[in-house]
């Protein structure tokens, strides 16, 4: 019977593990989308990947290649480039606040 209860004391430990990591991580997560510029309309380019971002993205602080800058999305698709699904960088720009 003490096995037993040491077996779910463990478990219910685990779990509220579990629960305190996965808080820290969506935690993180959100607030690396906090920085990606939703107002500039330029992209730039990761020749590592193959994505273009925008300015901010998390993934292209990351990336090991060279940048190139683009004027826009279409000018880096025309390129070759895939868009970053982490920061929507097809997606449209939000015009800036006065």
């Amino acid at each position: 019977m003490k096995g037993k209860k040491l077996t779910i004391f463990g478990i219910a430990v685990l779990v509220a593990a579990l629960a305190v990591f996965y808080q820290l991580y969506t935690d993180s997560v959100n607030e690396d989308f906090k920085n990606i510029s939703r107002t500039e309309t330029y992209r730039m380019a990761d020749h590592y990947t193959g994505q273009y971002h925008r300015p901010g993205c998390p993934k292209l602080q990351q990336a090991y290649g060279g940048g190139k800058r683009f004027e826009s999305a279409s000018a880096a698709e025309q390129e070759g480039y895939s868009a970053c699904k982490r920061c929507d960088a097809a997606g449209p720009d939000e015009p800036e606040e006065s």
